[in-house]
C-alpha cells in the first residue's frame, strides 16, 4: 500500500497552504525535483507557480501542523496523466514564518518528468536548477532498468 492510499481524500480548502502564506522572505526551498536550494521568499514564489500549474489535480490525503514548528501536507497528482504523489514538511519559526520546506516527490519517473516539466517553464535564471529534457532522459532510462527488478522487500536474501 502506498503512503496516500491510507487516507481519504480531504475536501479542497480555499487558498494558499498554510506553509506558504506564511513563507519568510529569507526561505529555503528542497525539492526532489531541484538540483540545488532555491532561496527567498520572492524566488519561491515565482517557482512555486509554475509547479501549481503542472498539476491536473491535487487530491491531498493530509494537510496540518503535526508538532512544535512543524507543517506537513500530502497529496497525490498528475503531471500530463503521470501519476505522482508528493508530501511537503515545512519548518515553522518562531514567529510562525515558514524557514525552509522540503517537498519530496514520487515514484522517481513521476519526479524526472516534473523537473524537466520545469525547465521548460520556468524563468531563464531559475533552468539550472532543473533537469534539462536529455538528463532527464538519462535519468529515466535508468530508472526504468532498475524498476524492473524485483521489489527490494524481496530481493533480500
Amino acid at each position: 500500500m502506498k503512503f496516500n492510499d491510507t487516507a481519504p481524500v480531504l475536501a479542497p480548502a480555499g487558498g494558499p497552504p498554510l506553509w506558504l502564506a506564511r513563507l519568510a522572505e529569507n526561505a529555503t526551498l528542497e525539492a526532489t525535483v531541484l538540483k540545488r536550494p532555491i532561496e527567498g521568499r520572492a524566488d519561491i514564489l515565482a517557482v512555486i507557480k509554475h509547479a501549481v500549474s503542472l498539476y491536473e489535480f491535487q487530491h491531498h490525503s493530509y494537510k496540518g501542523e503535526i508538532g512544535n514548528g512543524l507543517y506537513m501536507e500530502s497529496y497525490r497528482s498528475q503531471i500530463q496523466g503521470v501519476p505522482i504523489e508528493t508530501v511537503v514538511v515545512a519548518h515553522l519559526n518562531e514567529q510562525g514564518e515558514t524557514d525552509s520546506v522540503v517537498i519530496n516527490h514520487r515514484p522517481l519517473n513521476s519526479a524526472l518528468l516534473f523537473s524537466k516539466r520545469m525547465w521548460e517553464r520556468v524563468d531563464e535564471r531559475f533552468r539550472d536548477c532543473y533537469l534539462t529534457g536529455p538528463e532527464a532522459a538519462a535519468l529515466s532510462t535508468a530508472s526504468d532498468a532498475a524498476s524492473r527488478q524485483p521489489p527490494c522487500s524481496e530481493a533480500l536474501p
